[in-house]
C-alpha cells in the first residue's frame, strides 16, 4: 500500500497543499477580518469541502465533468463569481468598519458562516476538484484495491491540508491579534479582497 506510488503521490500532494490558491487566501482573509476562531472554523468547513470531493471521485463523479465538460466551466464560472463576492465584501469592509455586532467583534461566535466559506471555496475551486477527479487515481494501480488504495490517498490529503491550514490559520490569527488596531486590520483586509477578486478573476479567463 505504501510503495513507491503512494511516496510519488505524498510530494504532488504536499506540494499543492503549500501552493498558495484560493483555499489559502480565503483562511488569510478570514484570520485577519474576524480572527484566529472564525479561520479555524474555514479549515473545517476546506475539510470537509475535500472530503465531499473524495467521496463524489470515488462514486464515479468524473464521468460526469468527462461525459459535460462544461459542467467544469459552469463549477469554474461559479467559484470565480464566489472568490470576486468574497474579495468585494473585504474591500467593502475595508472601507467602511465592520459594525460591533460583527463577527470580528464577538469571538466565538457566528461559526456556520466561516464553516460554510470553507465547504463552497474548495466545492467550487477547479484545482481541487481536478485533483481529485483526475490525478488522485492516476496513483493507483491496476492491481490495487481500488476503494481501499483511494481511501488512503484521499485521507492523506485531506489530513495534510488540514494539518498546515489550522498551523496557518493559528498563527496568521496570533499575528492579526497583534495587529489589532483599525487602520492595520482593514490595510491588510482591503490587501486580501483585492488578491481574492484577483483570483476570481484569473480563475474566469483562464
Amino acid at each position: 500500500m505504501f510503495d513507491a506510488r503512494y511516496f510519488a503521490f505524498l510530494a504532488f500532494a504536499a506540494l499543492l497543499v503549500v501552493s498558495p490558491g484560493a483555499t489559502l487566501a480565503v483562511v488569510t482573509e478570514t484570520a485577519i477580518a474576524e480572527g484566529r476562531l472564525a479561520a479555524l472554523y474555514t479549515v473545517l468547513g476546506v475539510g470537509i469541502g475535500n472530503s465531499s470531493l473524495a467521496l463524489g471521485s470515488a462514486l464515479g463523479m468524473s464521468v460526469v465533468f468527462a461525459r459535460w465538460p462544461s459542467t467544469l466551466q459552469g463549477v469554474k464560472t461559479a467559484g470565480a463569481i464566489y472568490l470576486a463576492y468574497l474579495g468585494l465584501r473585504g474591500l467593502w469592509f475595508a472601507f467602511r468598519p465592520r459594525g460591533a455586532s460583527s463577527v470580528a467583534s464577538r469571538p466565538g461566535a457566528g461559526s456556520a458562516g466561516p464553516i460554510v466559506r470553507g465547504v463552497t471555496t474548495n466545492l467550487l475551486n477547479p484545482p481541487v476538484i481536478l485533483f481529485y477527479m483526475t490525478l488522485l487515481p492516476q496513483f493507483i494501480g491496476p492491481r490495487d484495491p481500488f476503494f481501499t488504495r483511494f481511501l488512503v490517498l484521499a485521507a492523506t490529503h485531506v489530513s495534510m491540508s488540514l494539518l498546515w491550514l489550522t498551523f496557518y490559520a493559528a498563527a496568521l490569527g496570533i499575528l492579526a491579534d497583534r495587529l489589532a488596531r483599525p487602520l492595520v486590520r482593514r490595510t491588510l483586509e482591503g490587501m486580501t479582497g483585492a488578491v481574492l477578486v484577483g483570483l476570481g478573476a484569473r480563475l474566469l479567463v483562464r
